[in-house]
């Protein structure tokens, strides 16, 4: 027996068991094009089938019902328009296509006042909320950008959706009843069951009813261009059935919109059960998948990358090669966006290494791109000189100077800007030439005492803890106050890890380009080792490690030797606080390996579970 049953037929309730087994739902597409097996993994994957829990009948949206609505991206996989809330009495010119939108509101009522939040371009959180007491309920509804998921609590009872891209959530209050009118969840696709249609008045399908048979559309007997709706998806499906026995295929694909990872196999015995099988997997069963090897949330992090609420082309150009799609690094290309639409002196803080000099250049060719942009590394000049190479000198200024005299930093910016790297580092009698330059807009060149105007967007930078420098009387205040007018804030690579994948992946790809050499990839050790490292040099210390790679790489596949990442001693620390050291890191890089997996993190660390919790609280680690 080699696969195949005693009447010859391929043993599909077999391969559907293993394939469950190692939690891949299956379906199997016929010579004929029909759906012969669905199995019940793959049917509660795609939304088909619904777990047990709450229910609702069938039914629409009626005059007076309360709907509450949450969306990521509107218009992206809602079917929506904000034409669309004008059914909730939101009539508002700023929710536009790609808004994010919190709403609640009363359906198709004019008289009854919506409450709704709205953000265009700049999120300020990575947890947005609305909580509301409306019409004698108690409401709160919000959207968790890091964990990629919605909810909405209603009198204390949760109805929530994670999601991979975009999504927009509704739920439904009854007007007469108070009961749960609808709900959305998984496979709202299949059912177009998307808000904008519900809010336009079509009809939704009944969920969980005792008695009835809760499939949301059939599957098995169907052709699969009626139920696996997905360009890329079925011209994949028809490629592999056009191939030989054996030929398989395999990627991250859309069906009905859903994000879904597929491995398609042909099997051509000349037997009753030839065809296509397709293996599948969604985020919800993967993300417990090290993110290193997990072919659907590289996509995911990939199409993150694409998207960082910025509205325009040139916005997008501009912070292209500022990669990150963690909320903290979002929040920071938002603000940069922001920055770089106004005139507003921005002040960039961050850990040496984290790229405020490429943020700043960002910032300048995002809002006046022909304009001089004039960097000064304030640290390396000497404070003797520092005076001169700011404001430049007059002929015969002092010993040594040039005899035709020299224009300064500040006037070579002139109509542009300058970025002041390492401002803490100015000495205190030229901070008080320059808090004069930055308020009257004028320099004085030294030997000179008549004025030259210049205009000039200031953008500066420090690793420094300026307010404690101010408290220490180091840096003078009010200049902190002045250049403090548009604060962003780069966080170390280690607060933000969940960018590694696609930073060291896009790291090496550019730096293989440039040298001309072949394309190299990493191994999963090598992603694991870069995963639990700490990052002390951020991400100058990154694309030096990843450099120094590919040059002793001998092939394609780069190890995790070839990375020669020596762990940093704790100087000065004692036995005890390098212990403990070691036991934050081990626990951090444990959940960080399983994504926050708890149970299978004990499991490896050999930890019980009160132990396991009990060092949890004792080292801060949190989710």
């Amino acid at each position: 027996m080699t696969g195949l049953a005693a009447d010859g037929r391929l043993c599909t309730d077999i391969i559907k068991t293993a394939a469950e087994g190692l939690s891949y739902g299956m379906i199997y597409v016929g010579e004929d094009g029909n759906i012969g097996e669905y199995s019940p993994l793959a049917k509660e994957m795609m939304g088909v089938t619904l777990p047990a829990g709450e229910s609702h009948p069938e039914g629409e949206l009626e005059r007076g019902d309360i709907v509450i609505f949450l969306d990521n991206d509107l218009g992206n996989d809602d079917c929506m328009t904000p034409e669309d809330l004008k059914a909730l009495n939101i009539h508002s010119g700023e929710i536009k296509q790609g808004s994010v939108v919190l709403a609640i509101g009363v359906y198709k009522n004019k008289k009854i006042q919506p409450v709704y939040k709205t953000f265009s371009e700049f999120i300020p959180d990575s947890k947005i909320e609305l909580s509301q007491r409306y019409l004698g309920f108690s409401i709160e509804a919000s959207i968790d950008f890091e964990n990629r998921r919605m909810s909405v609590i209603i009198n204390g009872k949760e109805y929530h959706m994670n999601y991979l891209e975009s999504i927009g959530y509704m739920v439904a209050i009854d007007g007469l009843t108070g009961n749960i009118k609808f709900f959305q969840a998984k496979g709202y696709g299949y059912r177009g069951e998307e808000a904008g249609r519900l809010l336009r008045g079509k009809r939704f399908a009944g969920k969980n009813i005792p008695g009835q048979v809760n499939e949301l559309l059939p599957t098995v007997g169907m052709k699969a261009e009626q139920i696996l709706d997905g360009d890329m998806f079925l011209r994949t499906l028809k490629k592999v059935m056009e191939g030989e026995d054996g030929t398989h295929l395999e990627g991250v694909y859309e069906i009905y919109r859903r994000m879904v990872y597929c491995h398609l196999i042909r099997i051509k015995k000349d037997c009753p059960d030839d065809g296509v099988y397709v293996f599948v997997q969604d985020n919800e069963v993967t993300e417990n998948i090290s993110r290193q090897v997990n072919p659907l949330t590289a996509e995911v992090e990939k199409r993150a990358k694409k998207k960082a609420y910025i509205p325009d082309k040139e916005g997008e150009a501009a912070f292209e090669g500022f990669i990150g799609n963690s909320p903290a690094m979002e929040k920071v290309k938002q603000l940069a966006y922001k920055a770089s639409k106004t005139r507003f002196n921005v002040i960039i803080t961050g850990e040496s290494g984290t790229g405020k000099s490429r943020l700043a250049r960002a910032i300048h060719n995002s809002g006046n791109p022909k304009a001089p942009f004039v960097e000064v590394i304030c640290n390396a000049i000497a404070p003797s000189l520092i005076e001169s190479e700011l404001f430049g000198y007059v002929p015969g200024a002092f010993t040594g100077a040039d005899p035709g005299g020299r224009m300064g930093f500040f006037e070579r910016a002139d109509g542009g800007t300058i970025f002041l790297d390492e401002i803490g580092e100015i000495p205190l009698e030229i901070q008080v030439k320059l808090l004069h330059v930055l308020q009257n807009k004028r320099i004085y060149r030294v030997g000179s005492t008549t004025p030259v105007k210049v205009d000039v967007r200031v953008i500066t930078a420090s690793n420094r803890d300026l307010e404690e420098e101010v408290r220490q009387g180091r840096f003078r205040q009010d200049l902190y106050y002045r250049i403090n007018v548009f604060p962003i804030h780069i966080p170390a690579l280690r607060e933000r890890k969940r960018d590694l994948y696609i930073l060291a992946n896009s790291i090496l790809e550019d730096l293989c380009r440039k040298y001309d050499m072949e394309e190299k990839q990493f191994s999963e050790e090598a992603l694991e080792m870069i995963a639990g490292y700490d990052w002390p040099g951020n991400v100058r210390e990154l694309e030096n490690i990843i450099e120094r790679a590919i040059t002793v790489c001998d092939g394609r596949v780069i190890y995790s030797e070839n990375l020669m990442i020596r762990p940093k001693t704790m100087n000065g620390a004692t036995l005890k606080e390098r212990l403990e050291a070691d036991e934050k890191r081990i626990i951090e890089d444990a959940l960080f390996k399983y994504n926050d997996d708890r149970k299978r993190t004990m499991e490896e660390l050999g930890l019980s579970r009160s132990v396991f919790y009990e060092k949890l609280k004792k080292h801060g680690i949190s989710k």
